[in-house]
């Protein structure tokens, strides 16, 4: 019988720009999987601003990028990107549903999950989220380990990409060896990589990452299956 896998690689970006486009390319090209969470309301170029006065940030025009994401997971990350946990409670649930329904029309698939606009939240909140019928959403807080979610609504990350540590942690995952699950989580936005010495980085870490018989390369909804079935 093969052995199970025990380590999990999974991609979490937001907000569905055009660096996308590339972010995805790299993705591809060594068999690497994740999950986008897109504000439906903001899926035209017309909405741009600047990244730290280095960089003009123009989000998809969704007819145009309509395939984009084929392959990968699409996921909520609230309609108009809000703080949620300074609205009424009957804003937060159309702010959730309504993105929810949306994105599951305009591309044709089942949504499973989310990512906290800003990462900032509440019990009340989280409620809603958890009767909007979501199996997971993602908070921001670096956990710099390999733990699985306690609770999965509010599912912390290893480490944002451009953090220094996670070089260290990339070789750490690499050499684990016990039976233990690890799962290594990396987050981040495609626009914060503003430079080709940037998108270099990135690419080696993806490079070095990929084809290890030992990984199962996911979606973040393939990695909460996942983990079902192991406790199971």
């Amino acid at each position: 019988m093969k052995k199970a896998i025990k380590k999990i690689l999974t991609f979490s970006f937001d907000d569905g720009n055009l660096d996308d486009v590339r972010l995805i390319e790299i993705l591809n090209k060594y068999g690497l999987k994740g999950t986008f969470n897109l504000n439906s309301g903001s899926l035209t170029e017309c909405n741009r601003w600047m990244y730290n006065d280095k960089k003009e940030v123009r989000h998809i025009n969704y007819y145009e990028h309509s395939k984009l994401y084929d392959g990968h997971e699409i996921a909520c990350h609230s309609y108009t990107h809000p703080h949620l946990e300074q609205l009424d409670e009957k804003t937060v649930y159309n702010e959730i549903a309504l993105d929810k329904a949306l994105l599951s029309y305009l591309f044709n698939c089942e949504i499973h999950g989310m990512a906290y606009p800003f990462g900032t939240f509440n019990d009340s909140v989280v409620r809603i989220v958890d009767k909007c019928g979501f199996e997971y959403s993602r908070a921001v807080y670096s956990t710099f380990d390999f733990s699985l979610p306690e609770n999965p609504l509010i599912w912390n990350p290893t480490c944002h990409f451009k953090n220094p540590k996670i070089y260290e942690l990339n070789d750490r995952f690499l050499n684990e060896s016990d039976d233990e699950v690890k799962l290594f989580y990396i987050w981040g936005h495609s626009y914060e990589l503003t430079s080709e010495d940037e998108w270099k980085a990135f690419e080696e870490l993806c490079k070095k990452l990929s084809g290890k018989d030992d990984i199962y390369y996911c979606t973040n909804y393939e990695a909460i299956k996942y983990l079902k079935m192991e406790r199971n």
